[in-house]
């Protein structure tokens, strides 16, 4: 088996595709992997710790000014002819488009090379490249049965769930104590951006530590701050007593995930998917400034279901951070009915639901599937 991930631009279209990789792995074990992906180096040092070969395409967002836009037609028509030449020479059986501009040369130069194709859609509100793909594609396979209605001119949509990593669903709660060198018996806070991260929400947490510091015997923190926001998180958590772990990034989520107690992040589609196949009660402020405002629409799936709360930028303060956390750490019946909330949200088997549409569609039946399997 042959395939090619395309797509990138943020760490949620490419967390999928690793995912969905991996799980093509645990059954081919001689599969070919390659993934198509923008110019960002964090993206290909992720792709490539994990074993997988990266390429890079041409390719630029859409933007609003007309030199913008003229940029982005001109990139992606380069972007096509490299990509008919790279996918060609590949001659993968499918390519899977993965979410963002960079997904956009490598499907269409799949759809003129007769070769099939797939999107992956992670959010409620589908980003602007998969609504333009979907018509070209075989299949989409989308998170959320509200994005249905986005894709009235695909030939067919699947209602899949969002691959996750295997480390985020296997990952152990002793092991993980001994990696951050924190406490088994603590209340554990995590704090992420993704893996961009998030100024404003560093920034207002910091200004939390005062309140929280009289909570350090019962409480300690894990906090991905994000390349900007690592020094003064740094700084400022030297002068408290507060038990803490502070990154800028970090490869293990898993091992994070595996000891929050209550999660304060981002509205990304991945993390979602992560958090509820976990069922951790989450605080979410939505990144107010996302094509279509799509972060607030997946923060809305999670927070009419019961399971966490919504605060827009604006609205973040201390004071409500702090309230919010002691709303939900203090009444155990409250946190302990978030947590089944967010479990039944959950699509833990996303990654293998996936894989095997994707073997359904290049006629991989069962019994080949056992025998490469092996």
């Amino acid at each position: 088996m042959k395939i090619i991930f395309a797509g990138g631009g943020t760490g949620g279209h490419l967390m999928a595709g690793l995912s969905a990789a991996e799980e093509i792995l645990s059954r081919f074990h001689e599969a070919e992997i390659v993934f198509f992906g923008s110019d960002r180096k964090l993206e290909k040092r992720c792709v490539e710790q994990k074993g997988f070969r990266y390429r890079q395409v041409r390719a630029k967002k859409w933007g609003k000014s007309i030199q913008q836009i003229i940029t982005c037609i001109g990139s992606t028509v380069l972007g096509i002819f490299d990509s008919l030449f790279a996918v060609r020479n590949f001659n993968p059986d499918i390519v899977v488009g993965l979410g963002g501009y960079v997904s956009v040369a490598p499907v269409i130069a799949a759809k003129l090379l007769g070769i099939p194709s797939v999107l992956l859609e992670q959010n409620v509100i589908p980003g602007k490249a998969n609504r333009f793909l979907s018509r070209w594609v075989d299949e989409v396979y989308c998170h959320w049965r509200g994005s249905l209605k986005w894709f009235t001119q695909a030939k067919v949509v699947r209602v899949t769930g969002t691959p996750i990593r295997k480390d985020i669903l296997s990952s152990k709660k002793m092991r993980s104590v001994e990696k951050f060198g924190l406490s088994a018996s603590k209340k554990t806070i995590l704090i992420t951006g993704g893996s961009q991260g998030a100024q404003a929400i560093n920034e207002t947490f910091l200004r939390c530590l005062p309140k929280l510091e009289s909570l350090h015997n019962d409480l300690q923190i894990i906090h991905c701050t994000g390349e900007y926001g690592y020094e003064t998180a740094k700084a400022a958590y030297k002068q408290t007593k507060i038990e803490a772990f502070v990154c800028s990034y970090l490869d293990d989520m898993g091992a994070a995930f595996s000891m929050a107690d209550i999660i304060l992040c981002r509205a990304g589609a991945t993390t979602i998917a992560e958090i509820t196949a976990l069922g951790i009660p989450a605080i979410l402020i939505p990144y107010p400034y996302a094509a279509d405002n799509h972060q607030y629409w997946n923060a809305m799936e999670l927070v009419s279901n019961g399971g966490g709360y919504l605060l827009q930028q604006l609205d973040v303060t201390p004071e409500k951070i702090m309230e919010l956390i002691a709303d939900i750490l203090d009444n155990k019946e409250k946190y302990d009915r978030m947590r089944m909330l967010n479990k039944r949200m959950g699509i833990p088997n996303a990654s293998s639901n996936v894989v095997d549409n994707i073997c359904r569609l290049i006629g991989l039946k069962s019994a080949q599937i056992a025998l490469i399997a092996g």
